[in-house]
Parts: C-alpha cells; sequence; structure tokens
C-alpha cells in the first residue's frame, strides 16, 4: 500500500495536481453560487453587468451569476501553451483573464473598490484598435463564444502536451473583447477578472485559491432597479 500511495502521489504531481489546493468556495458558500448559478438568481447572467452600471458597482456582475457558474463549473488542473490552473478553476474564463491582462494590471485594490477606474480601462481599451473597429460589428460578434466552448472542450480530450490555447489563435481574443466593447461589458469583465482570479506562481487560482475572503452577494441580496 504504501509502495501504492506514493505512486499515486507521483500521478498526481506529474499530472500538474495542488494536494492542497483549496476549494474554489467555502463550504457553506455553495448554496449561495447555486442560486446565482441555476437558481432564481441565473437571471443576473442577462442584467448583471447593466445592474453594475446602474449602481455602479460591479459585485452585481463580479459577484453574482459569473463567480458562481464559475466556481461550480470549473475544471481539472488543466495547462495549454497559454495557461496553467489550479485544480476547480474555470479553464474559459481563467485564458481570457490572462491573456487579456487583467491579472496583471497594476492597483488591484484601486480597481476592484473603483467604479471610475475600471471604466476608465474600458474606455482606453475600446478606444484602441483592432477593438475600435471590430466593436463596429456588434452582435454579431457574439458567435465566438460558442466556436471557443467547442474548442476548449476538444483542447480538453487532448493530453497536456498536444493542446493549442483556442484563445491564443489569430483574431479569437480581439473578437472576444470586441464583443465585450460593443455591450459595454468589457468592463464587468476587468471586474470580475480581477475578483475570481489571480496568480499563484505560475498557475491561475480563483476564488479562496486567491484570498480567504472571497465571497459572493447573498442571495437575500437585491438588485437596484
Amino acid at each position: 500500500m504504501l509502495f501504492h500511495d506514493m505512486a499515486m502521489g507521483m500521478v498526481l504531481l506529474q499530472s500538474g495536481l495542488h494536494l492542497d489546493t483549496p476549494p474554489i468556495l467555502r463550504p457553506e458558500q455553495t448554496a449561495d453560487a447555486q442560486y446565482w448559478a441555476f437558481g432564481e438568481g441565473a437571471l443576473s447572467q442577462l442584467w448583471g453587468c447593466d445592474a453594475s452600471h446602474a449602481a455602479r458597482n460591479f459585485s452585481w456582475w463580479s459577484q453574482t451569476w459569473a463567480a458562481g457558474f464559475t466556481a461550480l463549473a470549473g475544471d481539472p488542473a488543466y495547462s495549454d501553451p497559454a495557461i496553467k490552473t489550479l485544480d476547480g478553476v474555470f479553464v474559459w474564463d481563467a485564458e481570457y483573464c490572462s491573456l487579456s491582462g487583467f491579472l496583471d494590471l497594476p492597483n488591484k485594490e484601486l480597481l476592484l473598490n473603483n467604479y471610475s477606474a475600471v471604466m476608465a480601462v474600458e474606455e482606453a481599451a475600446c478606444a484602441q484598435e483592432p477593438l475600435k473597429t471590430l466593436k463596429l460589428q456588434g452582435q454579431a460578434l457574439s458567435t465566438v463564444f460558442q466556436e471557443e466552448d467547442l474548442a476548449f472542450e476538444i483542447e480538453k480530450r487532448k493530453v497536456a502536451a498536444q493542446r493549442e490555447a483556442p484563445l491564443q489563435k489569430e483574431g479569437v481574443l480581439d473578437r472576444v473583447s470586441a464583443y465585450h466593447c460593443a455591450r459595454g461589458s468589457y468592463s464587468c469583465m476587468v471586474h470580475f477578472c480581477l475578483h475570481n482570479f489571480c496568480r499563484v506562481g505560475d498557475r491561475i487560482a480563483q476564488g479562496r485559491q486567491c484570498r480567504s475572503d472571497f465571497d459572493l452577494l447573498p442571495r437575500s441580496a437585491t438588485p437596484p432597479k
């Protein structure tokens, strides 16, 4: 049994799993995550970003559906040419947050707590090419999400050494970001990335893997009118 346990430990280490990786959520947060991801609160997928702008408070996006769904639908530890993640991290958004540079923005605490500062990041990014021109395509850009959902599923079936990074393919990241510029949700994604993801060594972590005080809005939260 000792040899078996040692062998299993080697397999886990070689596969990139961290045996001491904390869970994304505390046990008592699971009910809130399920409410926002799959319960009545799931409609915040549609109104969360708009509510964030109305309230000048990005919690209505960063701590509702987006946080709950990605926390509950995470993947085993993963690596491709763009990123490595800890166990349980939602790979799609982790790769987007990393390649977009959001996880490396300076003044993280200011951005997490200052609506105007995040809006300044959006305004600067969306005014530059190629996003400035691409965003004029508007809703037509939305097809990129289904395309990349499929691309990630294909890559997850491969061994790590054979994977490609879906969002590193030419033009893909720009299309995703341009869609968010067109929808006014680029700022919501900046804040979401900073609130939910971080770098831990050479890996992307999420939720409580980043900080012990990570939280979602309570189910009792009342959205702004």
